[in-house]
C-alpha cells in the first residue's frame, strides 16, 4: 500500500488570496501501480467533514412565522457573536496517514474494495482540512473544487506536493476513469460532481445524500428554526486562518433567507435536479425509507430525473434511517458484492451483468431483500381517498366521493407536541386523524403520498403538516413518512402571500415524504394532519396559536397503492 497527499489547484480564488484554491486529497494506492506498469481506476470519497469539527451552530428556537404583513425582522444579529473556533496554523487539525496526526482513511469502504483492484481517492472540500479556499456548502465553488481532482485525474489540472508551492505530481498510476460515493454530506458531493458531467467520472454510489439542498433544509417554504446553512457553515469550516472566509460565511446567511422560507437563485444554484440532464454515468442511488435526516424525497426526485432523462440508475432502499447497509450490518455481503460489481462494470468495463438485474432493490419489513422492476414500482397508481367525520378521536378514510352539506373539522396549533403524540392521543383538539378499517389482506404503498386540501386559518400565518401513519390491531401508531407546507407559499416556493383570515378558504397540494412500506392484514392505514411540527421538520411557530378548519367535502389525500383502487377495495373489502 502507498498512501501520499497532494493538493490540486483549482480554477477558484474564494478566498481572495490571489492565488488559486487548492485541494488536499489523500491517494491509497496498491504499490504494484509503483512497481509495474499498472494504471488503475479511482474511487473517490469527497466530504467537508475531514478536519476538526468546529462548533455546531443552531439559529434560535423561538423565532417566529414570517408574516409579510409585519415589521421586518434582523434574524442575523446573533451571528458576529457566535462561538467558532479559528486556526492560525494547521498544528492543531487532522492530517493524512503518513503525517503527523490521525488519518483519513482507510474508510470502511476503502476496506472492502482496494483489494478489488480501485485507487482510493479522499479530497477535502474547499475551506476544510488542508484544503484553501471557502466553502459555500453544497454550492457552485465546493462542486467545482472537487470536479478539479477528477480533471487532474485524467490529466487536464495539475496538483503539487506542496499546499503552497511544490512540484506538480502527475497521477501516471491511473486510468482516469473515476468512481465516487459517500454517506451524506460526502454522497451529495457525488451527485452534485456528476451532474457537472464532468469527463472520466464513470459511475457514482450516493448515499442518503441531498440532490437538493432546499428539500432538506425547508419544505415547501417553511423554516427550519435552529438548523440552517449558515451553521453548516461554521461546522464544516475547518482550515488555517478562517477569518479569510468571513465574506463567504456572510453570504451565507444573507442568502438563505430563514425570513421568508423562499426558494432562491441561491437555492436554485444548491438544486442540482435541473442539471441531472448533464450526468454521464451510471447512478446506485441507496437510501433508508425511514431517514428522518435526509428525507426520502432526496432520492425520489433524483430517481424521477434520471428515469425522465434516461440516464443508467439503480435504486437500493433499506428499512433504517440515515445511513447504509454496512452501517446497519444487514446484507453486508451482498451491498458489499452489488458496490464492487457497480465500480467494476462501470470502471474497469466489464460485463458482469450488473445492468442486466432488476433496477429496485429493496429491503422489506421482514428483512428479507426483493428485487423490483423499479422504484417507485410501476404499478402503483394514485388513488383518491377522502375524509369521513370524526378527526379529533378517529375519522375514517373512504373511496366514497363525499356528497351532501359542507362538513368541517379544525384542530388548533401546538407547537410543543411531535407527530408522534398526536398519533397516539385517543382524543385531541390539536389534531386530525382519519384511518381506514382493518386492512383484510396486505396492501403496498409505493412512491409519493400528495394531501390536496382546503383549509383556512383565523390567522394571518400557520404552519400545516401532514403524515402517514400505520395503526396495528392493538392500536399502536407508527408514523411513516411526512410532509410540510406554509400556506403562505401557497402559490409558489419562491413567493410567499400573507393569509386572510378568519373565513376565506385555500386549497393546498403539497408532498409528503416517499416511501414503500408493505402495511399488512389488519392494519389500519391513517392521515393525519396538525400544525406546527416541532420534530425534524422544526417549524418556527407562528405568533399565536392558530385554529385551522379542514373542509371534508372538499378535501383528499392521493395514495401510491401497487394494483391501484382495484387494490385498495380489495384490501377494504368486508
Amino acid at each position: 500500500m502507498i498512501r501520499e497527499d497532494y493538493w490540486v489547484e483549482t480554477p477558484l480564488d474564494t478566498d481572495g488570496t490571489g492565488e488559486p484554491d487548492r485541494v488536499h486529497v489523500e491517494i491509497a494506492r496498491p504499490a504494484s501501480t509503483e512497481s509495474e506498469d499498472l494504471e488503475l481506476p479511482v474511487v473517490m470519497e469527497p466530504s467537508p467533514y475531514y478536519g476538526e469539527d468546529q462548533p455546531a451552530y443552531g439559529y434560535p428556537s423561538d423565532e417566529e412565522l414570517y408574516e409579510p404583513d409585519k415589521p421586518g425582522r434582523d434574524l442575523d444579529e446573533s451571528v458576529d457573536a457566535r462561538s467558532r473556533k479559528v486556526y492560525d496554523d494547521y498544528s492543531h487539525l487532522a492530517e493524512f496517514t503518513g503525517r503527523k496526526g490521525p488519518n483519513i482513511g482507510p474508510e470502511k469502504f476503502e476496506e472492502e474494495l482496494l483489494q478489488c483492484g480501485f485507487i482510493w481517492a479522499y479530497p477535502a472540500s474547499i475551506g476544510t482540512e488542508q484544503s484553501t479556499g471557502c466553502p459555500d456548502v453544497g454550492g457552485p465553488d465546493e462542486i467545482a473544487g472537487i470536479k478539479a481532482v477528477i480533471d487532474w485525474l485524467n490529466g487536464r489540472a495539475d496538483a503539487y506536493d506542496l499546499r503552497e508551492g511544490g512540484e506538480t505530481v502527475e497521477a501516471t498510476w491511473t486510468t482516469g476513469k473515476t468512481g465516487m460515493l459517500g454517506i451524506s454530506y460526502n454522497g451529495t458531493l457525488a451527485n452534485g460532481v456528476a451532474t457537472t458531467g464532468v469527463d472520466g467520472l464513470e459511475a457514482i454510489i450516493p448515499m442518503v445524500a441531498i440532490s437538493n439542498w432546499y428539500d432538506y433544509y425547508r419544505a415547501n417554504g417553511h423554516v427550519g428554526s435552529t438548523l440552517d446553512m449558515g451553521g453548516l457553515f461554521d461546522f464544516i469550516m475547518s482550515r488555517e486562518n478562517g477569518e479569510r472566509c468571513d465574506p463567504a460565511r456572510d453570504a451565507v446567511e444573507q442568502n438563505q433567507d430563514r425570513t421568508t422560507g423562499n426558494y432562491n437563485d441561491w437555492w436554485h444554484e444548491r438544486n442540482y435536479l435541473p442539471d441531472v440532464e448533464n450526468v454521464d454515468c451510471g447512478v446506485l442511488v441507496c437510501h433508508g425509507i425511514y431517514d428522518f435526516n435526509v428525507e426520502t424525497s432526496n432520492a425520489a426526485k433524483l430517481v424521477d430525473e434520471l428515469r425522465a432523462h434516461d440516464k443508467p440508475y439503480k435504486v437500493w432502499l433499506h428499512q433504517e434511517g440515515h445511513g447504509d447497509f454496512l452501517r446497519f450490518g444487514r446484507h453486508v455481503e451482498t451491498w458489499i458484492d452489488m458496490m464492487n460489481q457497480w465500480f467494476t462494470y462501470w470502471l474497469f468495463g466489464v460485463d458482469n451483468g450488473v445492468m442486466d438485474e432488476s433496477t429496485a432493490v429493496i429491503e422489506r419489513e421482514n428483512d428479507e431483500l426483493v428485487e423490483y422492476a423499479d422504484w417507485p414500482d410501476p404499478d402503483a397508481e394514485h388513488v383518491d381517498v377522502t375524509f369521513e367525520p370524526g378527526g379529533r378521536s378517529t375519522g375514517g378514510l373512504s373511496l366514497e366521493t363525499p356528497t351532501g352539506q359542507p362538513v368541517t373539522e379544525s384542530l388548533v396549533d401546538d407547537p410543543g407536541t411531535g407527530l408522534q403524540t398526536h398519533a397516539d392521543a385517543e382524543e385531541s383538539e390539536h389534531r386530525l386523524r382519519y384511518l381506514t378499517d382493518p386492512l383484510e389482506e396486505d396492501l403496498r404503498v409505493s412512491g409519493t403520498v400528495f394531501p390536496e386540501l382546503t383549509l383556512s386559518f383565523d390567522e394571518p400565518a400557520a404552519n400545516v403538516s401532514a403524515a402517514l401513519v400505520a395503526y396495528d390491531e392493538d392500536g399502536n401508531a407508527e408514523i411513516v413518512n411526512r410532509g410540510w407546507m406554509n400556506p403562505q407559499n401557497r402559490k409558489s416556493p419562491s413567493e410567499t402571500f400573507a393569509l386572510h383570515p378568519p373565513d376565506r378558504p385555500y386549497h393546498l397540494e403539497f408532498d409528503l415524504q416517499a416511501t414503500d412500506r408493505v402495511f399488512e392484514a389488519g392494519t389500519r392505514l391513517g392521515i393525519m394532519l396538525a400544525s406546527t411540527d416541532p420534530g425534524k421538520g422544526m417549524m418556527q411557530p407562528p405568533e399565536t396559536r392558530v385554529e385551522i378548519t379542514l373542509d371534508l367535502n372538499r378535501s383528499s389525500v392521493r395514495i401510491p397503492v401497487v394494483g391501484g383502487e382495484s387494490a385498495l377495495e380489495a384490501a377494504l373489502s368486508n
